[in-house]
């Protein structure tokens, strides 16, 4: 396909509910935040923002947010963005009034909390929908991440009715904190390996109460959230959902089961769906190497032929591919996540037929593994990636001079397959 012919795919507008989008492409969300300490958004949150926004893209979904209790203690990383306090709305507002500027919305995604991927604490266990661990065979890592012998979590306790109803309504107190802020809508997350996802399918929910068993009640969670921020706010306000789309495990009820869930959920009221591929088990999925994941396995066309509702399809890096996905009308919003911090003008490329000129993604995922070891967000190929507050000429500061070479050794020694192989070998012993 040509630019040209890109380009005029992309360019078309599209309004959700009664918001107005320039275009097709979608800042997808991740943890790619620098909060300060307190949690709250900093100058390099708010630079981070806009640069992507004055990129042309014709949404933002702001991702690595914690909008309950329980999901800021049990946050994995200190990248997370604070919706749980009144205190975080003025600066909240400094972010979307940013990108505001260059007449972009912008959508705060929440999860519940971090589930069975969460970190327990003394007195507070993770919990998940039944108690059932995450177990990642080594070979299911994304490419660039090598962990011999895979990662087993602890088995999580079961969630209590009171803890499930807690999670809901702190999350519409917080998306009403969101239209206090200003932020255009909100995105409630029920996808990878969270606590969310651990409902949809029978495989990570055998409970016999109102939560568990048909469909129906395996959605009633994400129904209730969605329906009750409609209360607070009303028809107008943007509520989208993200969703396991498949979970790619072959026991488990594939993309027909998880759509059927997902018709619960548009008749609550949501006006899109973001299909997320894979799970923690099947990560390799979701951050894949290769592009064709939920188009060439069929998973868009399954959720498309079963709902009405707008669809935002991600994984597809190539121009090409991402604009075949709307010629065909298996999505009508392609997600850039890794792409959009190789390149912020990613969109205005995309948009003015220079769909070649784009700086591609290597897919190796150094950003991701720098997030797991707590490092500031970088990126191998974008080299402005998370200075975009520094002004031009000035120093790093003094702290970095300490930990950048110890951040490369790390990262060099992990991302060795010599090494790592070596490590391997050791555990086996």
């Amino acid at each position: 396909m040509d630019p040209e012919r890109i380009a005029a795919l992309f360019s078309k507008p599209l309004t959700i509910n009664k918001l107005g989008l320039a275009n097709r492409v979608v800042m997808g969300p991740m943890a790619a935040n620098a909060p300060t300490k307190a949690g709250g958004p900093s100058d390099q949150t708010i630079a981070f923002y806009e640069a992507r926004a004055k990129g042309g893209v014709g949404m933002i979904i702001a991702g690595g947010i914690v909008a309950t209790k329980r999901s800021l203690a049990e946050a994995p990383g200190k990248t997370s963005l604070r919706f749980d306090e009144d205190e975080f709305i003025p600066d909240l507002r400094r972010v979307a009034d940013a990108v505001h500027k260059y007449g972009v919305p912008i959508i705060a995604e929440f999860i519940p909390g971090f589930g069975r991927m969460g970190r327990p604490g003394r007195g507070r266990p993770i919990i998940s929908a039944s108690p059932k661990n995450v177990v990642i065979p080594e070979d299911r890592f994304p490419a660039g991440m090598l962990v011999p012998g895979g990662q087993v979590t602890s088995v999580p306790d079961e969630a209590t009715i009171e803890e499930i109803e807690t999670y809901e309504r702190e999350m519409i107190d917080a998306a009403v904190r969101a239209h206090k802020a200003g932020w255009d809508g909100v995105e409630i997350a029920f996808h990878m390996s969270y606590f969310g996802s651990s409902f949809l399918a029978p495989r990570t929910n055998w409970r016999t109460d109102r939560y568990g068993g048909s469909a129906e009640n395996r959605a009633r969670m994400l129904v209730n959230t969605i329906s009750g921020i409609r209360q607070k706010l009303g028809r107008d306000y943007v509520v989208g959902a993200r969703m396991q789309a498949d979970d790619y495990i072959p026991e488990s009820q594939g993309a027909a089961g998880f759509a059927e869930v997902a018709k619960f959920v548009e008749q609550a009221g949501i006006d899109y769906l973001a299909l997320s591929p894979g799970c923690y088990e099947t990560m390799d999925t979701n951050c894949a190497a290769k592009d064709g994941v939920l188009v060439k396995d069929g998973v868009a066309r399954t959720f498309r032929e079963a709902l009405k509702v707008p669809l935002i399809v991600q994984g597809q890096h190539k121009p090409a591919n991402a604009a075949e996905v709307l010629e065909q009308g298996l999505g009508d919003l392609i997600s850039f996540a890794r792409p959009m911090l190789a390149d912020p003008e990613l969109a205005n490329k995309l948009l003015s037929g220079r769909s070649d000129d784009i700086v591609r993604c290597d897919r190796q995922n150094t950003c991701v593994r720098r997030m797991i070891f707590g490092m500031e967000m970088r990126c191998t190929v974008n080299p402005t990636m998370g200075l975009e507050s520094r002004k031009p000429g000035s120093l790093p500061p003094a702290r970095r001079l300490i930990q950048v070479p110890i951040e490369n050794a790390v990262l060099g020694l992990t991302g060795s397959k010599a090494v790592m192989g070596l490590v391997g070998k050791m555990m086996k012993k």
